[in-house]
């Protein structure tokens, strides 16, 4: 009986270390799925030669990036 708790302990340890490894992409993720969002749009040109879709694009990494230290500070507990 002890042996298969020893085991359980084990196994347990190691789905956490994986994760744990697995947390860690979810910035990479963020960053990954906001570039594909920017390059899926197509923006159309205004009058002053800039692209309508870079103002959203800004405010997207502002969300990511107060999103991103949401995660985090849930890591950390």
């Amino acid at each position: 009986m002890e042996q298969v708790l020893h085991n359980i302990n084990k196994l347990n340890r190691s789905l956490e270390g994986v994760i744990a490894v697995g947390n860690e992409f979810g910035a990479v993720e963020a960053l990954w799925s906001q570039f594909e969002n920017v390059m899926a749009k197509q923006p159309e040109q205004g009058e002053d030669g800039e692209a309508e879709g870079d103002k959203g694009a800004e405010e997207e990494e502002e969300e990511q990036a107060d999103a991103g230290e949401g995660s985090k500070s849930r890591e950390s507990k």
